[in-house]
């Protein structure tokens, strides 16, 4: 019997699986995990991003998939984002097995790493990065690294449940560094942005509207 976690835009949950390992949801993501782990093998689905805590067992491995891509877990505490199929994201802070797709070999993620994963091509890349500006998302912070204003604002249409528009293409590409708190008003997220950069925010009900100050 499979239960099954719906985790609506603008909205966090964290739950604990039958085996001990936690789970951390984000904004606009779905987990099926079996009400009890009874076979040899661990096996969730994931769609969107989230963040495990995996309670390690020798006797039985963890597997998370999402369509066609799988990921094999050694006993750690990993973050996985879904959100693009094109671009799955993995970062450890112990030992994955990590595969764009079943017809592709297992390459090994070792900590503050990151792997991504075309699950359509079945290219994959694995690079060393700042872990942490990545999962912060897990404890309410905003963390930008050269992160592009078009990236930043995907994360905030889904933990706000807002939608954006840029009135120039050209500032999807504006960079951002930054550490702050998600602040519960969105307007004062906006304003350290726009405090920062030459780019302007308005809100409009649900509607951020993005232009050139």
């Amino acid at each position: 019997i499979y239960n099954k976690v719906i985790v609506p835009r603008g909205g966090e949950f964290f739950l604990t699986l039958s085996d001990g390992t936690g789970v951390w949801l984000n904004a606009e993501s779905e987990l099926e995990y079996p009400v009890k782990f009874t076979s040899g093998e661990r096996h969730v689905k994931l769609k969107g991003e989230a963040y495990f805590s995996v309670k390690k067992d020798t006797t039985k491995p963890f597997f998370v998939t999402s369509g066609a891509y799988r990921l094999r877990v050694y006993g750690t505490e990993f973050n996985m984002n879904t959100y693009h199929k094109e671009r799955i994201q993995v970062l450890v802070n112990g030992a994955v097995g990590f595969r764009a797709n079943a017809s592709t070999p297992e390459r090994r993620l070792k900590p503050n790493q990151l792997g991504e994963a075309n699950e359509i091509t079945g290219e994959v890349e694995i690079k060393d990065v700042d872990v942490y500006s990545y999962i912060a998302w897990k404890n309410q912070d905003v963390v930008f690294v050269n992160e592009r204003l078009e990236s930043i604002m995907e994360k905030i249409e889904r933990w706000y449940d807002v939608s954006v528009f840029f009135q120039n293409d050209s500032l999807k590409d504006v960079r951002f560094y930054g550490n702050v708190q998600r602040y519960a008003d969105i307007r004062d997220l906006l304003f350290f942005l726009e405090k920062t950069s030459d780019v302007h925010f308005s809100v409009k009900d649900r509607t951020i509207i993005v232009s050139n100050k």
